[in-house]
C-alpha cells in the first residue's frame, strides 16, 4: 500500500470520527455508552467528548497535510508508526478504563475502528 494513500486513509476516518465528536458530544456519548448521563455529568462529559475529538482531528490534520505535502517514502513511513503507536495508545486507554471499572464495557465503534486504522498504517508503513 502507497504510505500516502495509507495516510489519507487514516486521516480522512480520523476527520470523521473527530467531526462527529465535536458536531455531537451528547449523541457520541449515547451512541457509546448507550444511555444518557446524569444531567449533572452533561456537560463535563460532552466537553471531554470534544477534546478527545480534537486530539483525533490532530491526527487526521497531521496524516492528511503530510500525506500531500510529504515526498520521501522513509518520512513517510515513519509518521505512519508514530500514528499506529499513537493509536494504539489511545486503545489501550479506552479499554483500561473499562478494566479500571469506570465503564461498564468497552465501546465497540474504537475497538472495530482503532485496529483497522492501526493496521492499515503499519501495512501502508511496512508493505
Amino acid at each position: 500500500m502507497d504510505e500516502a494513500i495509507a495516510m489519507q486513509i487514516v486521516g480522512v476516518v480520523s476527520l470523521l470520527i473527530g467531526m462527529k465528536m465535536n458536531i455531537n458530544p451528547k449523541g457520541f456519548n449515547e451512541d457509546i455508552f448507550g444511555k444518557e448521563a446524569h444531567e449533572s455529568a452533561l456537560g463535563e462529559m460532552n466537553a471531554m467528548r470534544m477534546a478527545v475529538g480534537g486530539g483525533v482531528l490532530a491526527v487526521s490534520a497531521i496524516n492528511l497535510i503530510c500525506s500531500f505535502t510529504m515526498d520521501d517514502s522513509d518520512s513517510m513511513a515513519a509518521l505512519l508508526t508514530a500514528s499506529a503507536v499513537g493509536l494504539s495508545i489511545f486503545l489501550v486507554t479506552i479499554v483500561g478504563a473499562n478494566l479500571r471499572g469506570f465503564t461498564e464495557a468497552v465501546p465497540k465503534l474504537p475497538t472495530i475502528v482503532l485496529p483497522i486504522l492501526i493496521t492499515v498504517c503499519l501495512v501502508g508503513a511496512y508493505l
